[in-house]
């Protein structure tokens, strides 16, 4: 498989607690196969509160390898989709790594539908 025509999968998160620190999911793409992060997006389910908490994909040693998406104070049915997405070259990721998505927990309430989209090559 080429960069040019990878295997684009979205992996959806529904009602995610964005107000706890954890890691929501861990992927590995199919074997062999690189990986680069596409595209992060929330929709507030339920009232985020006091700050905005970040969503982040990377590895267990790096929570934001990839990238971050910040879902601010919002009512329940605002959404996000201002990603900021590391692109440099050498920043795919790794073949058979596990990649984690994450949130770090900032707000004190909220949940989020997520979506996460990378590309396999």
């Amino acid at each position: 498989m080429s960069y040019d025509l990878p295997l684009v999968q979205t992996y959806t998160l529904p009602n995610s607690a964005i107000d706890t620190a954890s890691v929501k999911l861990s992927v590995v793409g199919p074997a062999g196969l690189r990986g680069r992060l596409e595209s992060i997006g929330a929709v507030i389910t339920a009232d985020t509160t006091d700050a905005a908490s970040v969503v982040q994909v990377g590895t267990a040693a790096t929570a934001d390898a990839f990238g971050t998406l910040s879902v601010p104070v919002a009512s329940a049915g605002a959404s996000t989709n201002a990603a900021v997405i590391l692109t440099d070259d050498d920043n795919f990721m790794a073949a058979d790594t596990v990649v984690e998505i994450a949130s770090d927990g900032g707000s004190t309430a909220g949940d989020a539908d997520l979506t996460v989209t990378i590309a396999w090559f």
